[in-house]
């Protein structure tokens, strides 16, 4: 039997006119709860993370649960702030009206997940929904659907009325249904699908957050710690096999530094144990790494170092590498790791800036001057300066995507506003001592108003 998305959305919208007209305040009570029960039930939320993506613990907690209690936290503090009703600034010629601005929830958000993240991408990016005041519906990844059903479980558990945040299974047909039904959009995935969610939201005047892919640049220069650039390379790409919108994707290391940084990222990668690698969570993705591997060979790259694992996937380290290889222009989502050289930081910075995508960049140097150069002119959403990765658990700064890598982001004050539309209320308060019955630029028009509103527009302007 299909999903009756009618009664879906009835049942969403009734209790999202009931769940909005309450107080922030006890909307944040509700959620002070479910974080207390996220973190109670942390074992249940990790196993079903497991059972779908197969990756270590360590990284369903400090990534995934990790991430959703400090969403949960953030915005139980903050939403109230966020969302309170404000009084706009008027000009001197309209200070006897006043003009207050709301935030009004869209209604019912429709949240179609991905599969490499399917707690954090799913339940993570419901809560700022709900605290605007609207209904959620997550379609989750049709391979990775169990950690958005346990945390709705949760949600209701915790005390979320009823029908307020549910979850539909299925495949592309189920997100189109969704797209066709819900008020707001919030799309994870690649680049191509996309366009095509954008498009049919864009053919139905909806609004939608996109959150694409990402090509992420590692840019290590002369001066670099390289033990700790190391480190993070290595983790940058191969955490959950480099299965991250924002995971290390290409790096580009000084020419004289090249062959030392090559030799620590290997002897690090010669460490890795099958416990800390992941299989992948999309079929197609071993076909493409070796397609990519194919291609970067066939031009002239070599592999510096491949650990044959456990599963299907077979994490590498590629030299010799070029803009003229695929690996460096698309998006691998796997563990394959293309480190090529460069002559000057400005050159380092074009290879950079070489790219479709701008969702994430990272930077290693010493030199705090430089640091802050070269990472203002990356052209990325987010740059880490001797960090990988980490900015994304930052609440308090949005997260945002450039050129393909999405529209809208995620955390901070525009986390929760994008989930709203403002309202702009302007009310009369009391007449101008000259014009009592009406406003002097109303009909009929006449040479004395026009000639004091042109006096106006000097005395303010001129």
């Amino acid at each position: 039997m299909g999903v009756d998305y009618k009664q879906i959305m009835a049942q969403a919208r009734a209790a999202q006119k009931t769940w909005s007209a309450l107080p922030v305040s006890v909307r944040a009570a509700w959620l002070k709860n479910f974080q207390k029960y996220l973190f109670l039930n942390q074992n249940r939320i990790v196993e079903a993370i497991q059972a779908d993506t197969h990756k270590p613990s360590a990284e369903a907690v400090g990534i995934e649960l990790a991430t959703v209690l400090m969403t949960a936290d953030y915005y139980r503090k903050k939403a109230s702030i966020f969302l309170k009703e404000r009084r706009a600034q008027t000009h001197w010629m309209f200070k006897n009206k006043r003009v207050t601005v709301r935030r009004v929830p869209y209604g019912v958000v429709g949240i179609l997940g991905p599969s490499n993240l399917p707690f954090s991408l799913t339940i993570g990016d419901a809560i700022p929904a709900l605290m605007a005041g609207n209904a959620v519906i997550i379609k989750p990844s049709e391979w990775t659907p169990k950690g958005a059903v346990v945390g709705a479980n949760l949600a209701l558990e915790s005390g979320l009325p009823l029908h307020l945040l549910q979850v539909v299974e299925g495949g592309p047909e189920a997100g189109g249904r969704l797209i066709e039904e819900a008020d707001f959009i919030f799309f994870t995935g690649s680049t191509p699908v996309g366009r095509k969610v954008a498009v049919k939201a864009a053919e139905l005047l909806k609004p939608c957050i996109l959150e694409l892919g990402g090509k992420a640049p590692m840019i290590v220069l002369e001066d670099a710690d390289l033990d700790r650039a190391a480190g993070a390379c290595l983790w940058g790409r191969f955490a959950h096999s480099g299965q991250h919108c924002i995971a290390t994707e290409r790096v580009y290391v000084d020419k004289k530094i090249a062959e030392t940084f090559v030799k620590k990222v290997v002897a690090l990668a010669e460490k890795l144990t099958p416990n800390e690698l992941s299989p992948a969570t999309l079929p197609k993705g071993p076909k493409h790494i070796e397609d990519l591997v194919a291609d970067a060979v066939q031009k002239g790259a070599s592999i510096a170092y491949q650990k044959v694992a456990a599963t299907f996937w077979s994490p590498m380290v590629l030299v010799g590498v070029d803009h003229t290889m695929r690996v460096m222009k698309e998006e691998s989502f796997g563990p394959l790791l293309p480190i090529m050289t460069f002559e000057s930081p400005e050159e380092a910075l074009k290879l950079a800036n070489d790219s479709e995508s701008g969702l994430s960049a990272t930077l290693f140097t010493k030199d705090k001057a430089a640091a802050e150069k070269w990472a203002r002119q990356i052209e990325s959403g987010n740059v880490s300066i001797n960090d990988v990765m980490d900015h994304f658990m930052i609440m308090d700064a949005p997260f945002s995507g450039w050129k393909q890598s999405g529209l809208g982001q995620r955390h901070s004050q525009e986390g929760i506003l994008q989930f709203t539309k403002p309202q702009t209320i302007f009310e009369h308060r009391f007449p101008l001592p000259f014009c009592s019955k009406s406003e002097f630029w109303w009909f009929p028009y006449k040479k004395g108003p026009e000639r004091l509103l042109r006096f106006l527009l000097k005395l303010f302007f001129g």
